[in-house]
């Protein structure tokens, strides 16, 4: 994606071409020649150039002297594309990378997406340079929460943690091997006739996990997100309270609607599978349907969803449908993955800070490069940061403090 200007053909030979690229591989490309090597592999006439280049450095040092680990990763960020390519449902093949290219495409696109993001580590750490940017790369995020009992206790849940946790209200509350918190109530007990009792769910940044309700539900917590909900339904209603984001897959019951009460909003189902984004540092609720029908209430407004739709209610308490939004793009982080379309950098990095745990701030003018594509968040912040650079966007990591520099 070019920046500035039009590139020129007439400009560069092949020679130049080869030359620029080799630069890069050796780490010593100067900012002027990476951008014209950018701008360059946009024009259809370097394709075949670029694909005989890709595939020879596959053959280089630096690669075939990596580390196993190092080296595994390349190659399983190049099988994850190609297993993408295979699933033509799944997307449009321009949204199946974060470089917006516009025709990188077959053994091109899937080499270059993991030596761009992923092999320029390879040579950073092969020269060396433990004191480069990402000498202490952070981790993504993992399935952790913080469970906070009726009775105030706190219970810290790790994949480690199995079995029957508590019991409250005839409600047993356990932990399967698949990570999910489940309610199952007592045979015999009667929970219309008992005052309810609330548990509350908590994940920290860079923290996420699943609950099964006593109901059946099921909800995915997003990171730095909290539930709350009770041990057991009764009454005319199920009441849940959000803050954060949380997907949605709510069992029906006619008799009893469930309802998910966000700071500014009340989300009310029968059974249905929806995602709500209730941040309270975003200027924006937003709840995207995906099967069903949901009513939306604000103290303003109210509307009702078709699947596809997303209510979004703004901070000046604007109620408005979008009738034309990506559904699936809206849930990618409950399928691991990060999913932008022609998002800014202050986008993509409010999403990074909350998987990744990370401070975010920004010296001089804020790059207005729009970026499209999706990858895994199951990587290191490394990987992000590296394909950000490569579109001319620049950082500075001091610890968990990243800066967007001008």
């Amino acid at each position: 994606m070019s920046q500035g200007g039009t590139f020129s053909a007439n400009k560069m030979n092949q020679e130049k071409f080869k030359a620029l690229f080799e630069q890069y591989l050796n780490d010593s490309i100067l900012p002027g020649g990476l951008s014209e090597l950018r701008e360059a592999i946009q024009d259809e006439r370097y394709r075949e150039l670029l694909d005989d280049l890709l595939k020879n450095a596959f053959n280089e040092p630096a690669f075939a002297e990596a580390d196993d680990e190092a080296r595994q990763s390349v190659l399983n960020a190049i099988s994850s594309r190609i297993n993408q390519q295979d699933d033509t449902e799944l997307r449009d093949a321009d949204k199946r990378r974060l470089i917006p290219y516009r025709w990188l495409t077959g053994v091109a696109a899937l080499l270059f997406l993991a030596i761009g993001a992923g092999w320029f580590f390879l040579r950073n750490n092969d020269k060396g340079h433990k004191e480069n940017t990402y000498a202490h790369n952070i981790k993504p995020g993992i399935n952790k929460a913080t469970l906070t009992l009726a009775n105030g206790k706190k219970l810290v849940l790790t994949d480690s943690l199995q079995g029957q946790l508590a019991s409250e209200a005839g409600v047993k509350i356990s932990k399967t091997k698949q990570g999910q918190i489940v309610y199952t109530i007592a045979p015999g007990e009667d929970s219309n006739h008992q005052a309810l009792q609330y548990n509350t769910l908590t994940t920290k940044e860079s923290e996420q996990f699943q609950v099964i309700l006593p109901d059946g539900s099921h909800v995915w917590l997003d990171a730095a997100s909290s539930l709350k909900y009770p041990v057991a339904f009764s009454g005319n209603e199920r009441k849940v309270e959000l803050t954060g984001q949380g997907y949605f897959e709510v069992s029906h019951n006619a008799a009893m609607p469930f309802i998910v009460k966000t700071p500014k909003t009340e989300v009310q189902v029968l059974g249905t599978h929806f995602n709500v984004s209730a941040y309270n540092d975003d200027q924006d609720t937003r709840t995207t349907l995906l099967e069903g029908a949901v009513r939306i209430k604000s103290k303003q407004a109210a509307a009702v969803l078709k699947p596809g739709e997303q209510a979004i209610l703004n901070d000046k308490g604007q109620l408005t449908v979008n009738k034309d939004i990506d559904a699936e793009m809206e849930i990618a982080w409950k399928n691991g993955l990060f999913d932008f379309k022609k998002a800014g950098i202050e986008q993509i990095m409010v999403k990074a800070s909350r998987w990744y745990d990370i401070k975010v701030k920004y010296e001089g003018k804020i790059p207005k490069t729009k970026l499209t594509g999706r990858m895994s968040r199951n990587v290191d912040i490394a990987e992000l940061l590296g394909i950000l650079e490569f579109e001319g966007i620049k950082f500075r990591v001091e610890g968990k403090n990243i800066t967007v520099i001008d």
